[in-house]
């Protein structure tokens, strides 16, 4: 009994190993779970300062602990042997952080997010392109859209929205493509984005005074910006990610022999 098991799995991986047809061009359309690394993730103070509120132009993180991120990716074989790749993708990482406040009245909460919608293009070397299994690695240049908003709730509300704004930095990738049959596959892999390499930048932004500090009503503040360049107000800031994700691959076109 114990023989028979352990032939029946040799040939599972000899069949799941043989080799296949690759097409020349490939869809992958991916979600899974985002980890805000560097100055990107922090913590909320534990307790309020003095003053009625925080103040996030100050604060040297961006304050976020979680997120999720959803994208799509295609890729083109550019050599005979089916292991270079040019690539091209898009890529939405959520970020978020919250924080309860209790105060003499009731209690404020912060919600915090953090937007990141990406366009990349880059290069793929697929080790072994003709097998089932075919692990990856690459790396991309991409252009990260920031946005997103800070909420406050509770004993005072108010909105503080994130400046939209533009930075340039690269990922590297690397994972495991598993081909189920000739025109649809699995993918799997991680994703190391360094977003603000080039074009830090920092801003001087103004708010309103809130005064209604620890009683219902609401107020709201002008757009807070990134404030990623050392400057006398604040420290240079690093946003960085890992995302882990999985998948499903389309393929199409000729095959590779």
């Amino acid at each position: 009994m114990r023989t028979k098991f352990i032939l029946s799995i040799a040939l599972f991986l000899l069949i799941s190993c043989s080799l296949s047809s690759q097409t020349k061009y490939s869809i992958s359309v991916y979600g899974g779970y985002s980890l805000p690394l560097a100055d990107l993730k922090g913590d909320f103070p534990d307790t309020l300062s003095t003053s009625s509120y925080l103040d996030f132009n100050k604060s040297s993180t961006l304050l976020t602990k979680s997120g999720y991120n959803i994208g799509v990716k295609g890729k083109y074989c550019i050599d005979t042997l089916g292991k270079a790749n040019f690539t091209a993708g898009l890529n939405y990482n959520s970020f978020s952080g919250s924080m309860d406040y209790r105060r003499t009245q009731a209690t404020l909460t912060y919600q915090n997010k953090v937007n990141i919608f990406s366009i990349s293009a880059g290069a793929e070397y697929d080790f072994f392109p003709k097998k089932k299994f075919n692990p990856f690695i690459g790396l991309e240049l991409a252009m990260n859209f920031y946005s997103g908003k800070i909420e406050a709730s509770g004993d005072t509300t108010f909105t503080l929205q994130r400046k939209s704004e533009s930075r340039f930095g690269v990922a590297a990738n690397a994972g495991l493509g598993i081909m189920l049959n000739k025109s649809i596959g699995a993918v799997i892999g991680v994703k190391y984005s360094l977003t603000n390499l080039i074009g830090k930048k920092t801003e001087t932004t103004t708010s309103t005074t809130i005064t209604d500090a620890e009683e219902t009503g609401s107020s709201s503040l002008k757009e807070i910006g990134l404030n990623d360049e050392d400057s006398s107000n604040n420290k240079s800031k690093t946003l960085y990610f890992l995302q882990i994700y999985a998948g499903i691959s389309f393929y199409f076109g000729e095959l590779i022999k």
